[in-house]
């Protein structure tokens, strides 16, 4: 069940409800060309796993401009 989704720097955010493990949360992320990535443990709370995917998000786009 997705609780909230956000758009961040033209990605797509989605945060479901989803015990897995020690986590509460889990995420997915949608790049502006459609690929996704699913995060299973995204944090103990909504807010948390909104935060992390938010870091994901800045990885990625960090790595893309080494490349």
């Amino acid at each position: 069940m997705i609780k909230s989704t956000a758009n961040y720097k033209d990605w797509t955010i989605s945060v479901s409800a989803d015990s897995n493990m020690c986590s509460n949360f889990s995420f997915d992320v949608i790049d502006p060309a459609g690929r996704t990535q699913h995060v299973g443990m995204g944090g103990d709370d909504e807010r948390r796993a909104m935060e992390r995917a938010k870091e994901l998000i800045d990885l990625e786009l960090a790595l893309a401009e080494e490349r």
